[in-house]
């Protein structure tokens, strides 16, 4: 999935609600299913395109 056409908040909140809808898919015992490991992977991919962002702007900060 391309996530580099999204803006800083955006990714953000899409790294949010991806973590807290595989939290009640969880809670309802549907950690099995496709959607809940495509929904993880979005997660991840999000998380890691924003530090990504935050490291390519704040070169001191490199490591987070």
């Amino acid at each position: 999935m391309n996530l580099e056409g999204i803006t800083a908040k955006q990714l953000q909140e899409l790294e949010r609600l991806a973590r807290e809808l595989g939290l009640v898919l969880r809670q309802a015992k549907l950690q099995d299913e496709p959607l809940a490991k495509s929904l993880h992977e979005l997660e991840l991919e999000a998380g890691k395109v924003r530090r990504e962002r935050f490291d390519d702007s704040n070169p001191q900060y490199r490591g987070y």
